[in-house]
């Protein structure tokens, strides 16, 4: 086979033309095999070529894909299977991104915790579960986050609560707590902080209650008095999240 020109690609690359086909050929490839100068290639060489090529291909695929977005080797390996590349090929990659420092998992904890911290709503114990799920090192992951200021996530807790509480305004309180209980919990912070916190939560429902109260009477009135009409404005009141003490004030201070 005869080599009959090149044309320079992108991220070191050369379309080479032979006089029977073309192929797209990494530099470092090209400068090793020495085929600035031998323009004569038998069938064993170019068989040798293509075999190295695949891994600067891949090394250069995955490059691309660490290129905006730190990445784990787990991330990486996956992402090379999805690409067909061979387990060989994939764990050479992964050894040259290691030499090179592109994959450094104390700098991507650190990385992903910040950003966790500053652009989601996720507590300590959240973002732990994640770094977990990508196979980093236990002790590494627990050590960074152990160490962050409490103060951080007291703010996180704070400011998320007092989102919340402005857009469940017209909740009881009663329900506010429990729905924010379940909530926090889910976003992964601390039981006793999430209780510490909800604690100080200060509410007075008494118009909101009169409002409810009003409502359900209008309706219940109609058809229902007495004893009967009693209990399903207590039932209905408990269902919106009041208890007990508080449907009975409301209902013997409007006692009819």
């Amino acid at each position: 086979m005869k080599i009959l020109k090149y044309k320079k690609l992108s991220r070191g690359r050369y379309k080479v033309t032979f006089d029977t086909q073309e192929l797209i050929l990494y530099e470092d490839v090209i400068i090793k095999n020495n085929l600035l100068l031998e323009k004569n290639i038998t069938i064993s060489l170019l068989e040798k070529i293509m075999n190295e090529n695949i891994y600067y291909e891949a090394y250069d695929n995955a490059l691309t894909y660490i290129e905006y977005k730190m990445r784990t080797e787990k991330e990486i390996k996956e992402n090379l299977e999805k690409k067909n590349y061979s387990t060989e090929v994939i764990n050479e990659t992964i050894d040259r991104l290691k030499k090179e420092n592109y994959l450094n998992e104390d700098k991507y904890i650190e990385a992903f915790v910040n950003d966790k911290i500053n652009l989601s709503k996720d507590g300590p114990y959240k973002i732990k579960r994640s770094l977990y799920d990508l196979d980093l090192n236990i002790d590494k992951i627990n050590n960074y986050i152990d160490n962050i200021d409490e103060n951080i996530w007291d703010q996180k807790l704070e400011k998320i609560i007092e989102k919340r509480i402005n857009l469940m305004k017209n909740k009881p309180l009663s329900t506010i707590k429990s729905k924010l209980k379940i909530d926090l919990f889910n976003l992964g912070y601390d039981n006793s902080k999430i209780d510490y916190y909800l604690n100080k939560i200060e509410k007075d429902d008494s118009s909101i209650i009169e409002k409810e109260y009003d409502k359900i009477y209008n309706k219940y009135s109609k058809k229902y008095s007495g004893v009967p009409l009693k209990l399903k404005i207590h039932n209905y009141l408990y269902q919106k999240g009041y208890n007990t003490e508080e449907i009975n004030r409301i209902i013997d201070k409007n006692e009819y």
